[in-house]
Parts: structure tokens; sequence; C-alpha cells
């Protein structure tokens, strides 16, 4: 009988590599998410310094092509401190989210910010304005922040993951009523096109990463058929036929620490 003497310093290692894993992990996820927000805070404090000129030159402009530019620069632009510290915070919670829920949330904040913006850009300022209810110059993060809670809720009824129907829980019983309510042209000086177009973006972006989540799944159900199959496979085979682009954004492989 032979017996395995474990080092005593080999669990210390271990927490201390699943330690750093989660550090690691966590600057993958949130940092993607406050950089924009870091961007936002340049700016504003550059236009109060500039007397108000990025909000004037770089705000989207519906269907005038010198508007075209605020697709890019739209979001990063906000009309005061307390429109600021709104999106700051909705964008930390939703943005956090989405972040936690794929791992590609650099493209799919992207395709978010440039989707809603040229939706935006198209059916930005009605062509008939009721009661002077009308925004000209819309600027503000409000289409991308629009876009993360639609995206999460889509996600949610698409993909049916546990984490992601969670999330699609919670905004839509934090954020919905409130979200409802600012689609609606009834508030004056609100963008509301620019909370629809983001809503429109969200929706359009979850269907497309959906499409690759169904894959994933199909490919996951095939490789377990083939696990059931005869021929034996290792574990260190198995993890490695597992497709990489998991939608868990905070996914760790603890098993190699085992």
């Amino acid at each position: 009988m032979s017996t395995q003497f474990q080092s005593p310093g080999h669990s210390g290692d271990s927490a201390r590599s699943i330690g750093g894993d989660l550090v690691a992990t966590m600057k993958r996820t949130f940092i993607p998410v406050i950089l924009p927000l870091v961007a936002m805070w340049v700016m504003f404090i550059l236009s109060l310094v500039l007397g108000n000129w990025f909000n004037r030159s770089l705000a989207l402009n519906a269907r005038d092509l010198s508007g075209l530019i605020g697709i890019l620069f739209m979001p990063l632009l906000h009309g005061g401190f307390a429109h600021l510290i709104g999106n700051t915070m909705s964008w930390l919670v939703l943005g956090g989210m989405t972040s936690m829920l794929t791992k590609r949330f650099t493209t799919v904040m992207v395709s978010l910010w440039l989707l809603s913006g040229a939706v935006l850009w198209l059916i930005g300022t009605p062509w008939v304005c009721h009661g002077g209810n009308c925004v000209v110059n819309h600027v503000g993060a409000s289409t991308v922040i629009y876009g993360f809670a639609a995206f999460i809720v889509t996600y949610a009824i698409l993909a049916r993951r546990f984490l992601a129907m969670l999330f699609g829980i919670v905004v839509a019983f934090v954020y919905g009523i409130s979200m409802l309510i600012g689609m609606l042209p009834i508030t004056p000086g609100v963008s509301w096109t620019g909370h629809l177009a983001g809503a429109v973006a969200g929706v359009a972006v979850a269907f497309f990463f959906t499409k690759e989540a169904r894959a994933q799944r199909q490919v996951g159900t095939s490789s377990a058929a083939e696990l059931a199959a005869p021929p034996q496979t290792t574990g260190r085979s198995r993890r490695r036929n597992k497709p990489e682009d998991s939608d868990d954004g905070m996914e760790i492989d603890y098993s190699k620490y085992l």
C-alpha cells in the first residue's frame, strides 16, 4: 500500500492561483465597462473648460450630414452634472451585467454604440414636433444604456441561461417602467427617440449573439454525445473540445487546480 503526501504549500499555491485568476477575470470583465465612463467624465470636464463647445459641435443632429459625427461622440457628451451622474450609475449596473454575460463585451458595446447612433440619426427629431417637445442636438449615453437593458432582457429570453434570466428579471422589475416611459414623447427636453433607438439596437444585437449561443449549445450537445460513445477521452481532452468563447464572462476553470 502506498500513501501520497501532499506538500503543505500546495493548497496555499492553489489558493493564490485561484485568487490571481479571479482578480484577472474581474479586471477583464469590468475594466472595459469603466474606461468609457472615464472618457465621459474627461469630456464633461473639458466641456466646462471650453464653454460647452463639444456639445455644440459633436452632438448628433438627425438627418444632417454634419450630425453624423454624433454617432461616435454623442454617448460621451452630457447636458449637465445630474445627467452625467444618472448615466454613470446606470452604465455601471447595466454595463456590468452585460459584461458578466459575455466575454465579448467590447464587441457588444461597440455594436450597440454604433447601431443605436445610426438608428437615432434616421429617426431622431421627428419631422412633426408637438408643443415644442423636440430635441435637435442629441447628447448622452442613454442610447447605449437602453441598448444594454434591451440586450439583457432579450438575451435572457432567447438564450435561456440562468445568469442571463436572473439579470433579465432584475432589469425588467427595476428599470422596466421607467424605461418604457423614457421611450414615449411625454417629457420635454428628453431624447425619447434616442432611448427608442437604443432599445432597438439592444434587441438586434441580442438576436445576433443568441444565434452564436445556440450554435455553441449544439456543439456542446454533440460533444456530450461523443463522450458517451465507447472511445474514451481524458478530462484534459474534454476541456480542449469545449467551445472557447463561453457566454459566461465570469467563468474560471478551477479544474486545473485539482
